[in-house]
C-alpha cells in the first residue's frame, strides 16, 4: 500500500512538473515578439533591389512601385468619397479620378510587367493613415474639405515626382508614358483645387 502511495505521488509530483513546464514554454512563445510580416511596398523594394544593380534602372523600379502605391491609395480615396460625401461636385469627381487612376494603375501595372519590376498590392503606410483618418471622419463638410486638400496634395508631389523622372530616366517607355501622362495629372489638379475653391 505505501509502495502503491509513493508511486502516485511520484506520478503526481512527474505531472505537476510536466505541466509547469509546458505553462512556462507557451507564456514564453506568447510573449516572444513576433516577427512583423512586410508589407508589399517593402517586399517590392526589397525585390527590386535585388534584381537592379544599375542605380539607375534602381530608381526607375523605385519610381515605378511608389506610383503603384499612390495610384491604388487614390483609386481607394476617389471610392471613398463617393460613399461619404453628400456634395455633387466632389462625387462626380471622385468617380473621374477612379476611372482615371484605375486606367494609370493598369498601364503602369503592364509595363512593370515587361520590365521585370515588382509593384506593391496595397498603398503605402503613409497613404493609408490617410485613408483611415478620413474614414473616421463624421462631419461631411469637414470630410469634404479634408478630402479635397489631401487630393490636391497628393497630386501636387505626384506632378512634381513626374517631371523629375521624366528629366532623369534613360528607359524611353518609360519616359513616353510619364510623358503622356502628365496631361491628365495637371487636369486633375485643376479640378480638385476647383473643388476645393467652390467648397470653401
Amino acid at each position: 500500500m505505501n509502495r502503491q502511495m509513493l508511486n502516485l505521488t511520484h506520478k503526481i509530483t512527474t505531472m505537476r512538473k510536466l505541466i509547469f513546464i509546458l505553462a512556462t514554454v507557451f507564456a514564453v512563445s506568447a510573449c516572444a515578439p513576433k516577427e512583423k510580416e512586410k508589407d508589399s511596398n517593402e517586399a517590392a523594394e526589397e525585390s527590386n533591389d535585388a534584381k537592379f544593380d544599375n542605380k539607375k534602372d534602381e530608381k526607375d523600379a523605385e519610381f515605378v512601385a511608389e506610383t503603384v502605391a499612390g495610384n491604388r491609395a487614390e483609386i481607394q480615396m476617389a471610392q471613398l468619397a463617393t460613399q461619404k460625401s453628400n456634395n455633387a461636385q466632389v462625387k462626380e469627381l471622385a468617380k473621374m479620378l477612379e476611372t482615371d487612376h484605375s486606367k494609370l494603375l493598369n498601364e503602369l501595372e503592364a509595363l512593370a510587367s515587361t520590365k521585370a519590376i515588382t509593384v506593391p498590392s496595397e498603398p503605402e503606410d503613409k497613404a493609408k493613415k490617410t485613408i483611415e483618418d478620413l474614414t473616421k471622419e463624421t462631419d461631411v463638410k469637414e470630410f469634404n474639405k479634408d478630402w479635397c486638400k489631401e487630393m490636391a496634395d497628393k497630386h501636387e508631389k505626384t506632378i512634381k515626382n513626374f517631371e523629375d523622372r521624366a528629366e532623369k530616366t534613360e528607359d524611353a517607355d518609360l519616359k513616353i508614358w510619364i510623358t503622356q501622362t502628365l496631361p491628365h495629372l495637371r487636369s486633375h489638379l485643376d479640378k480638385v483645387k476647383a473643388c476645393e475653391e467652390s467648397i470653401n
